[in-house]
């Protein structure tokens, strides 16, 4: 199993078909169209249920509203492909829509694909394939200039070139249909080929039900691709009802409703299984969230919003279970249904009839049946679970659960915009990787404080602490913050921010009762800062806490002033009213700092290393000295960061600058090193010159 899942060649597999545009237009087409499915499926249950409480003139007419709409999805399939393939190549949409049409309308009518009593025509993959082929050929036309340009206006070229383009692609693609059509009709190796889905072969239902759902894997509606099939078996269940009810001959196992109530519990795939995992098993609040969210649709049998959420599309983890567990329905149902334990399938329902509920009715009453259903999504949650745990290495409560990589991918609205795509498959496999490397370091060891102190030259003295996160294995092995990106790929960053807070605001309790000019500095990044309610956390945290509101220091970055100035600002303006000290960081690298320094108020700054480190230069001394007068012509005290040599300190102090944070002083250390070193004993008797030395 791990080297299936770690496979270089699977995950090749899925980061090209994630980045390739086609695919990406497709599964968002598939995404448009999903309220189409959904209110002809909801239509059918609905008028079914009012036949049932005896208004059948009304139930006819949902249920055939329900079936018009669902004759439409063809057809708007392709036409929305045909949009995105037209706005993604830069083409007229016209140009591909009309021979799309056109092509597709008469090739299902030479190939006999209209609906019954219908002349609307019904072939998914050709209207997938057709639009594409279009796209492709009027784009060939357009390099090699067949194109009408005349002196005449615009509107008469534009029409002159859809009528000759339409009329040329129509006649050479149907003229090849045509050809298409009777070489598949004659050839009898090509109908070899051809797999046969009846009501008695468990080989051939296994492979119907894996490659539909490896269509899932992929973001393309499988039930829609093999719908033919589908279409095919449904005509076959039918006349084996109609003989069981008139001969009494006995009925077959694999009927078309088999595969709903069996191996498609909660949707494709049997993940009403992998629902119950998520909901029951996970350490993450995140996975509970959305499982609880798509819970009532996966009572109906819909899965998109886990399929695209989690997500199970391109995602090598839960591929493999996506596919065993519904043949793993399938067999367990076929056995119990050739034992006799279980009646076959003997009515037709809808597909979003309910689990336990759908086994009942479409059995004539037969309560096995719903046992069996039970017993096959137990099943399912043992197969779906030890995949899913890898995904669940991320240990706690957390309360925040990240927008998935998915929502760039599944962006409709952009959809043929011909934007760079990165892919979902890549984004995802980060994700996967960082929390490996999280849980990892939550197995072998525990996130610690640091804490490394600001010196006051002038007092010889610490004036406060600045706060750092590290983790510290069982072996006594110390981690820098590196693993901060792995928490942020996550969407966890506000979470370990506001654990750091809580946890520094405990430890420093005993500094901050003893001294009351004592200070603590901890970083805030952009994500957790313009959280709502933020400010209102950080209050209840500090009451809760040892710790005056005037002790606490919280450093920001430019990156959150660029972000959103107005929030920022009113959250700024509630904490320092509250007498919370606001600290800019890493003042001077960035671009945009002396227009931020010039809207808002600090009560400090800390010029970043990057300045202090080009101090052997003439500009870059000319830099800093220019850099901290525009800092104290605001009135904020100054902080000079990463000091670490005799020169640099000599410097700074020229510029009347005490404030020092670096290793010539101090390193980061842990908090009982702290106290045990007594470093803020100068805050409360006089200042002792061996605390100079670092």
């Amino acid at each position: 199993m791990k080297f299936l899942v770690n496979s270089k060649l699977v995950y090749t597999f899925f980061a090209r078909i994630s980045e390739n545009a086609y695919v990406n237009g497709l599964c968002n087409v598939f995404v448009m169209l999903l309220p189409v499915s959904l209110l002809s499926a909801f239509s059918m249950l609905i008028g079914n249920a009012i036949n049932l409480f005896g208004y059948p003139e009304l139930a006819n007419k949902i249920i055939f509203a329900s079936t018009l709409i669902w004759k439409m999805f063809p057809i708007l399939l392709l036409v929305y492909f045909s949009q995105f393939l037209g706005r993604y190549h830069k083409l007229s949409r016209t140009t591909v829509i009309t021979p799309s049409l056109l092509i597709y309308v008469i090739l299902c009518n030479e190939w006999g694909l209209l609906h019954a009593e219908s002349v609307i025509p019904s072939n998914y993959p050709l209207a997938i394939v057709t639009p594409f082929i279009v796209a492709c050929s009027v784009r060939w036309l357009l390099r090699r200039r067949w194109i009408i340009r005349s002196e005449l206006p615009n509107v008469v070229d534009q029409s002159l070139n859809l009528v000759f383009g339409t009329v040329l692609l129509v006649t050479f693609y149907v003229l090849v249909g045509y050809g298409v059509g009777y070489w598949f009709q004659t050839s009898s190796f090509i109908q070899s080929l051809m797999p046969q889905l009846d009501t008695h072969s468990l080989s051939d239902a296994i492979w119907y039900e894996f490659a539909r759902n490896l269509f899932w894997s992929v973001g393309i509606n499988g039930h829609i691709i093999f719908s033919p099939y589908k279409s095919e078996l449904y005509a076959l269940t039918q006349s084996s009802f109609e003989l069981n009810a008139q001969f009494g001959t006995p009925l077959p196992i694999l009927t078309s409703n088999f595969y709903d109530i069996y191996a498609a519990l909660g949707g494709a795939g049997n993940t009403m299984s992998l629902v119950f995992c998520m909901l029951f098993f996970s350490r993450n609040k995140g996975y509970r969230s959305l499982a609880l969210a798509a819970l009532v649709l996966s009572i109906f049998n819909i899965n998109e919003p886990i399929l695209f959420g989690l997500p199970v599309i391109f995602n090598p983890v839960l591929l493999i279970p996506f596919m065993l567990a519904p043949i793993a329905g399938i067999l367990l149902a076929y056995g119990a249904i050739s034992l006799g334990l279980v009646q076959p399938v003997s009515e037709f329902i809808s597909w979003m009839t309910p689990p336990v509920i759908s086994g009942y009715m479409a059995t004539g009453g037969d309560v096995s049946a719903s046992i069996l259903q039970l017993v096959i999504i137990a099943v399912g949650v043992a197969i779906y679970l030890p995949f899913f745990r890898k995904m669940d290495r991320v240990i706690g409560n957390h309360g925040i659960f990240s927008k998935s990589s998915s929502d760039e991918f599944f962006n409709y609205e952009e959809v043929g915009s011909n934007r760079n795509i990165s892919g979902l498959f890549p984004h995802m496999s980060g994700n996967l990787v960082a929390q490996k490397e999280i849980s990892d370091l939550q197995q072998n060891g525990d996130f610690v404080l640091f804490y490394q102190p600001q010196y006051d030259t002038n007092r010889q003295c610490v004036s406060s602490l600045e706060v750092l996160i590290r983790h510290r294995s069982y072996n006594g092995v110390i981690t820098p913050p590196s693993f901060l990106t792995s928490f942020n790929k996550l969407g966890l960053t506000s979470d370990v921010d506001l654990w750091v807070i809580k946890q520094a605001l405990s430890e420093v309790a005993p500094l901050a009762i003893a001294e009351p000019s004592f200070k603590v500095s901890i970083n805030v990044s952009p994500e957790t800062f313009l959280v709502p309610e933020f400010a209102k956390t950080v209050t209840h945290l500090i009451e809760q806490s040892q710790v005056q509101f005037n002790q606490v220091e919280l450093e920001i970055t430019e990156e959150l002033l660029i972000q959103d100035e107005q929030t920022t600002w009113s959250v700024l303006q509630e904490l320092r009213s509250l007498g919370i000290k606001i600290a800019l960081d890493d003042f001077g690298s960035g671009y945009s700092s002396i227009g931020y320094l010039c809207k808002f108020e600090f009560d400090k700054v800390k010029i970043d290393r990057s300045l202090v480190a080009n101090l052997k230069y003439k500009n870059g001394r000319e830099m800093f000295r220019l850099t901290s007068e525009l800092v104290r012509i605001t009135g904020a005290e100054i902080v000079v960061e990463g000091v670490e040599s005799y020169e640099e300190l000599e410097f700074v102090g020229q510029q009347n600058i005490s404030l020092i944070q670096g290793y010539y002083f101090y390193k980061p250390m842990p908090f009982e090193e702290v106290t045990q070193n007594s470093i803020f004993c100068c805050m409360q008797h006089s200042a002792e010159a061996d605390l100079v030395t670092a």
